[in-house]
């Protein structure tokens, strides 16, 4: 396998788990919260937010795709992608299951039609800190795409067909990962300091 891809799936599973990370710390304060806050020796349950619990679950399938796809990638060049069909059919087939997964959890954070009437200002203002996570993640997904490619093809002067292919979908999981790592943070962030 090339070493830029070993990188850059590398840096993918990395953001991945810090998306993890942040949802565990999101539920841990939650869980610590709930025994701060009694009344009359009884625990108050304080519900974790509808759009927060879907970030968490689309963190958490986004973790498993990449482990999948690592895996499939395991021993396969990526100038293999239209050279082995059912290589080609299986990731491509992963990659599809992930971005329906993504829109499935991710479709209630939009500020569109029913979902509108669910919001409160505190998911509003989640939602809006969240785009610019997404701004951040391609911005750092372009820079790792751009500096990989010019690094290892720089002797061959140009980069084989596959890779843009491969970037297509890239920037697009990294799209929904960066929403999710952003709401989560988001609540992690009120929760914490209040604004």
């Amino acid at each position: 396998m090339n070493t830029w891809l070993i990188i850059t799936v590398s840096i993918a599973f990395l953001v991945s788990a810090f998306g993890a990370y942040l949802g565990v710390k999101t539920l841990r304060s939650l869980r610590d919260r709930k025994r701060a806050l009694t009344e009359n020796g009884e625990q108050q349950k304080i519900p974790m937010a509808a759009i927060q619990q879907r970030a968490l679950w689309n963190i958490l399938s986004m973790f498993i795709g990449l482990i999948i796809l690592f895996w499939m990638f395991d021993g396969h060049a990526v100038t293999d992608f239209f050279k082995d069909d059912t290589f080609r059919i299986s990731s491509t087939g992963v990659l599809c299951v992930m971005l329906l997964i993504n829109l499935f959890l991710m479709l209630p954070t939009s500020k569109k039609g029913k979902w509108s009437e669910l919001f409160d200002e505190r998911d509003e203002l989640v939602l809006t800190r969240a785009g610019t996570f997404q701004l951040v993640g391609i911005l750092l997904l372009s820079v790792i795409w751009t500096v990989g490619l010019t690094e290892y093809y720089w002797t061959a002067g140009a980069i084989p067909i596959d890779i843009p292919y491969l970037m297509f979908w890239s920037n697009f999981l990294m799209l929904f990962l960066s929403r999710s790592i952003g709401i989560v943070y988001g609540y992690w962030w009120m929760d914490r300091y209040g604004n």
